[in-house]
Formats: structure tokens, C-alpha cells, sequence
């Protein structure tokens, strides 16, 4: 067989211009198509790697900060109880503390109003007392015990000093007696003055129905006497002073 070089060389030129236009226009761009689809596939992939990345590292942030916030209100929660522990003991001491000044004031309003009471009771006491006292005496006046009161105050002023006399007559003297006195006791009384004083006075002599016995000197705003009046004022004074002395220690004065 004989071989047509020709048509070899023909065919070789011809395969070689084949493989050299495949590789001009289907190889290269085919490979170039490829070369940039890997390329962008790569970026594809390290861009998705990226952002898994920042995924993840944001999750791990969000983690934290729901962390810190969940710690943040455990703090706060933890705070608000222990305030509204502490504002509730301060609500109950107040509150232990108003009660107890009301009960202190209501026990002071009630000492109080039983003090004041058990002073009305005792000032009525004493008035009734007194009252009673002077209407007893008032009704035992006779005649007898007129003469010893007569007696007493006719010693009392042989006793008493001139200079209190004198005092007495500045503007007048007046002996007042129950019922008038007999010509012979306004004696005794004149001279008993006049001997005290060493000169005659003039003594006016006055009825007082009201009294219950006795006989009274007056004079220049004083007065001087044996009757139970003086000595039921006299006793109606100190009572008197007892209560307000009694009603002032149960009433001592405060000053803001």
C-alpha cells in the first residue's frame, strides 16, 4: 500500500490547525469560562465563610449582651426587692411608731381627763364641805357660843400691837357681829381699843345676818376676828391651793 505523504501532510497541517483553532477559540475560553467560574465560586464560598464568620460572632455578642442583660436584671431585680424590703420596714416602724404615739397620746388624754375629773370631784367635795361645815355652824350659833367668841376676840386685841390698830382706825374701824351687840360688849370692845390705842377712837358697830357667829374687826382693807368664817376661808384657801398644787403637778407646764 502505498502511502499519499500528501495527503498526510495534509491531514497532520490540518489537524494541527484544527488543535490550534480548538485551543484559539473553544480551549482557552472554555478554560478561561471555568478558571473565573472556580474563582467566583472560591469568592462565593470565603464570602459565605466571612459572613458565617461574622455569624457566628455575632451570636456569640448577642449571647453575651443577653447574657449581661439577664444578669442586669437579676441585679436589679435583686435591688428592687431588697428597696422594697427596706421601704417596707420603714413603713412598718413608722407605722409601730404613729401607733404607739397615739396610744401615748390617747393614754396621756386619758390620764388627763381623769385627772381633770378626779380634780372636778374633789373641788365639788371641798365645796360641799365647806358648805355644809358653814350651815352646821350656822345652825349651832347660840347664844353661849356668842359670848366665848365675844371673849376670844376681846383677848385678841388686849394682845395685838398698837401699831396694827392704829393702821385699822386710819379710815375707821368697824365691829361686826351676828346679831348687835349688847350695850355691855360694845363697852368691853371700846375700852379694850382705847386702852391699845391710848386715846378714844370712834368704832361704828354693824349687824351681818349672814354670818354664822362671831364678831369681826374691819378697817383699812383688813379685817381681824374670832368667827368660823375666817377659819373656813382660811381652810377653803389651803384646800384650794392642795387642788391647784395637785392639779399642777398633774398638768406641768411644757415648753416646745
Amino acid at each position: 500500500m502505498l502511502i499519499d505523504w500528501f495527503t498526510v501532510v495534509a491531514q497532520i497541517v490540518n489537524f494541527l490547525v484544527l488543535v490550534a483553532l480548538l485551543k484559539r477559540f473553544l480551549y482557552g475560553p472554555l478554560v478561561a469560562a471555568i478558571d473565573a467560574r472556580e474563582k467566583s465560586i472560591a469568592d462565593r464560598l470565603a464570602d459565605a465563610a466571612r459572613k458565617e464568620t461574622e455569624a457566628a460572632a455575632h451570636i456569640e455578642q448577642l449571647a453575651r449582651q443577653a447574657a449581661d442583660a439577664e444578669r442586669e436584671k437579676a441585679a436589679l431585680l435583686t435591688a428592687a426587692r431588697a428597696d422594697a424590703d427596706r421601704q417596707r420596714g420603714e413603713i412598718l416602724l413608722h407605722a409601730r411608731e404613729n401607733v404607739k404615739a397615739l396610744e401615748a397620746k390617747w393614754r396621756d388624754e386619758l390620764d388627763r381627763e381623769r385627772s381633770a375629773f378626779l380634780d372636778d370631784v374633789r373641788r365639788r367635795s371641798a365645796t360641799e364641805i365647806l358648805a355644809i361645815a358653814r350651815t352646821a355652824l350656822h345652825d349651832l350659833a347660840n347664844a353661849d357660843l356668842q359670848r366665848s367668841a365675844m371673849n376670844a376676840f376681846i383677848g385678841k386685841l388686849q394682845s395685838l400691837d398698837p401699831a396694827l390698830l392704829r393702821a385699822f382706825a386710819a379710815q375707821g374701824m368697824t365691829v361686826v357681829s351676828k346679831e348687835d351687840l349688847t350695850p355691855e360688849l360694845r363697852g368691853a370692845v371700846q375700852q379694850t381699843i382705847d386702852e391699845r390705842l391710848g386715846a378714844p377712837t370712834s368704832i361704828t358697830f354693824q349687824r351681818a345676818p349672814n354670818m354664822a357667829w362671831g364678831v369681826e374687826l374691819r378697817g383699812n382693807g383688813q379685817r381681824i376676828g374670832w368667827t368660823p368664817d375666817a377659819y373656813l376661808d382660811s381652810l377653803e384657801d389651803k384646800l384650794r391651793g392642795a387642788l391647784d398644787k395637785a392639779a399642777a403637778a398633774s398638768y406641768p407646764l411644757t415648753t416646745a
